[in-house]
């Protein structure tokens, strides 16, 4: 049967003409892995003639680059970035933006500005009244030392720190997010002074041997202050002793409320007191010791 095949085979080479038969033989396979190149450049698999004509099969797929590979199998997990830096979501302004800041006068103020999936963007403060940039992300503009950029890293909060803020300083102020068209939040601040205040004023008539009683109040004040202070003649009222009986009670609260009391006066105690509460206006009233005698305020003329 062999034999019968062989003949036949050279019977079909004279008849066709062929001086010598072609001969194939298959090329090794090659297989790249790694980052794709230039097509020309990469042989999957490929077969060489007598007559070295290369046959190219196409460049294998490779995954794409939200894609990696979970452990042996052919399976894959896609990358999704974390919404906080996703540009697709645009930054926004949370509602726990305070848009009304009212300070003391001479007390440090903090405008805050959060800002939700900022992502690359930057925050920047500016001055509504002249349109001054005083900062932009963590950077401070401004000669003025008063103002300060504060953000902690992590942080979606942007904050503006003014320090001994003035009556001037009050007005907008614009939180602005580096989209395009920009994106920005006004925040009020409403720097203030309140002042004491010692009713009726600004004297007071009291007969000696009596007891003086003196209240001062400090109303619409974003905070009580601190301290209150007495003064009587520039001295400070103090209860070192030398005086018995004299007792100063202050109850701090929406309205501040600061009364002394001294048990039994005398001529000595006549004079200008003043109630000076911490950080605020003061306040005095004239007091006047009486011997028996009727005040000429009080007098009725004819």
């Amino acid at each position: 049967m062999d034999i019968l095949l062989w003949v036949m085979f050279l019977t079909l080479i004279n008849t066709q003409g062929f001086k010598s038969a072609v001969s194939l033989s298959a090329a090794p396979e090659k297989v790249y892995t790694g980052a794709p190149v230039d097509s020309s450049n990469i042989i999957h698999s490929a077969f060489t003639t007598s007559s070295n004509t290369t046959l190219i099969q196409p460049p294998p797929v490779y995954p794409s680059f939200q894609t990696q590979k979970v452990g042996t199998g052919s399976s894959s997990a896609v990358f999704s970035p974390p919404a906080r830096f996703n540009n697709q979501v645009l930054p926004s302004f949370a509602n726990t933006t305070s848009t009304n800041v009212t300070v003391i006068r001479g007390k440090t103020a903090y405008l805050h500005c959060h800002v939700l999936n900022i992502g690359t963007k930057t925050v920047s403060w500016v001055r509504h009244e002249d349109i001054h940039v005083l900062t932009v992300g963590r950077l401070t503009f401004t000669n003025d030392g008063r103002f300060e950029a504060m953000n902690k890293p992590g942080s979606d909060v942007w904050s503006l720190r003014i320090k001994f803020p003035q009556l001037r300083d009050s007005g907008k102020y614009e939180c602005q997010v580096s989209t395009r068209p920009s994106r920005a939040r006004i925040i009020t601040l409403n720097v203030v002074e309140p002042r004491a205040v010692i009713p009726p004023g600004p004297e007071l008539y009291v007969d000696r041997g009596s007891p003086l009683n003196i209240t001062c109040v400090v109303p619409d004040s974003p905070e009580p202050p601190e301290n209150v202070f007495w003064y009587h003649r520039d001295k400070m009222v103090s209860f070192d002793g030398s005086r018995r009986g004299v007792t100063i009670t202050t109850d701090k609260g929406l309205v501040t409320t600061s009364i002394l009391v001294i048990p039994d006066v005398t001529a000595h105690d006549s004079g200008i007191y003043i109630c000076a509460p911490q950080g605020m206006k003061e306040a005095s009233v004239r007091v006047s010791v009486l011997n028996g005698e009727v005040p000429a305020c009080c007098l009725g003329w004819p």
